[in-house]
């Protein structure tokens, strides 16, 4: 195994689709042709999986230390933060669903020790194992991507009050209605990239301070007053406004 190469292509493919766009519409032959692009490099980590036991975990520990090096080098404890979600929108949407591609029984295994190690390096981190599957199948599950980005922001865990309240106010209101399902699936289409623009921002937290201050808590009051349609209109025109503003 050229273990320098194959160093250089892994981190070649996870840079390249840093920042990438996610679309729905697009989101499987978008990753059929990344995959394409690294066939060579894919056909290279079967080979050196198949050649030898000991390649197994040399290759499982080139990302995530590529990684946290990166994080590593910026002084800004927030900056950090941001980027670790950044990151892993990365490993979750594109490279993990990718290193499953690889023509190799190990290719299962590798995805989930690269996930442990990554994991490990990264302690703000709970990413799991993903496939173009799960992935292009979870679209529809997306409602609260912006609103886990601004909670994250504020220090919010994943499970907080919040949050919870906005899951459950998709899944047992919005989702009910057909205009629900459309608006889930036009929002999941922006969503993640208009996330990815604001981690960019030298001033995210603001961003998101103004986010949760204009749309998100009143949507949340409203949530508990059972204003469910108030709430829906609000969070549409958070949507509409975030699109106007990262993506026009």
């Amino acid at each position: 195994m050229d273990q320098d190469k194959i160093r250089e292509g892994l981190i070649d493919l996870f840079n390249a689709t840093y920042g990438k766009r996610i679309n729905k519409k697009s989101y499987v032959g978008d990753i059929q042709i990344i995959e394409r692009q690294y066939s060579s490099l894919l056909l290279e980590l079967a080979d050196a999986l198949n050649e030898s036991d000991d390649n197994f975990e040399v290759i499982a520990n080139i990302l995530p230390e590529y990684a946290s090096g990166q994080i590593s080098e910026i002084d800004s404890k927030r900056k950090k933060s941001l980027q670790e979600v950044d990151y892993n929108m990365n490993m979750v949407c594109y490279f993990i669903p990718l290193i499953g591609t690889i023509r190799s029984n190990k290719s299962d295994a590798l995805a989930a020790r690269i996930v442990d190690l990554w994991n490990d390096k990264m302690p703000n981190s709970k990413i799991g194992v993903s496939t173009v599957a799960n992935i292009d199948g979870g679209f529809k599950r997306g409602f609260c991507y912006i609103s886990a980005a601004v909670c994250h922001s504020l220090q919010k865990s994943d499970d907080c009050y919040e949050l919870t309240l906005l899951r459950d106010y998709r899944d047992n209101y919005l989702l009910s209605f057909e205009d629900g399902q459309k608006l889930v699936d036009e929002y999941y289409d922006i969503a993640p990239t208009i996330v990815n623009i604001i981690n960019r921002d030298n001033g995210a937290a603001k961003i998101y301070d103004k986010i949760w201050n204009d749309y998100l808590n009143p949507c949340i009051k409203l949530i508990q007053d059972e204003k469910n349609e108030e709430c829906r209109e609000l969070y549409s025109e958070m949507v509409v406004n975030l699109e106007e503003m990262y993506l026009s």
